[in-house]
């Protein structure tokens, strides 16, 4: 009895499997959505199929990574939605671009400036959001301590089960 409970201390306990976490990353630059899928931990997702999606759901575009897990794909002057990357095996990763990534250039700027300036401004905030969504997917001291501190935690529940005397029901 008390080994099924431990057993099922430890299956509620479980977590998903972060290293093999696919993600990716994204920017609309000019006509194209340009990125990379990597999985966390540094791992590059090579050779992955991917598709960019429209403002109403509709595929827009497909691509596949190259060996670095990079891709580029043009989709022309029309609202990008989101960027979706297959692994297989269950690893599916999907970046929904906000207004920022959108596409439209402003009415009151003439449209070669307004490309330029967007060209400039992904090719600066670019290497920003990759460190920054490389930072959120590596493992970092705060989240070891407090594995091991769950990990201690069951241990002393068990441990007190053990310890406690028995109440001398039944036979």
């Amino acid at each position: 009895m008390r080994r099924s409970l431990v057993l099922v201390a430890f299956l509620l306990l479980a977590a998903p499997a972060e290293a093999h976490r696919l993600k990716v990353f994204a920017t609309v630059d000019g006509d194209n959505v340009q990125g990379t899928a990597y999985f966390a931990g540094g791992g590059t997702a090579a050779n992955v199929p991917g598709r960019v999606l429209g403002a109403d759901g509709g595929a827009m575009a497909a691509f596949r990574t190259d060996p670095e897990g990079a891709f580029r794909v043009s989709v022309g002057r029309t609202h990008v939605h989101a960027v979706v990357v297959d692994g297989g095996d269950g690893h599916v990763a999907t970046l929904t671009l906000g207004g920022e990534e959108a596409n439209a250039a402003p009415a009151a700027v003439a449209p070669e400036l307004a490309a330029a300036v967007e060209q400039a401004v992904a090719r600066q905030v670019r290497p920003l959001r990759e460190q920054l969504d490389a930072y959120e997917a590596k493992t970092r001291l705060h989240d070891l301590l407090g594995g091991i501190g769950i990990i201690i935690g069951v241990f002393g529940v068990f441990a007190w089960i053990r310890a406690r005397p028995e109440t001398g029901h039944g036979p």
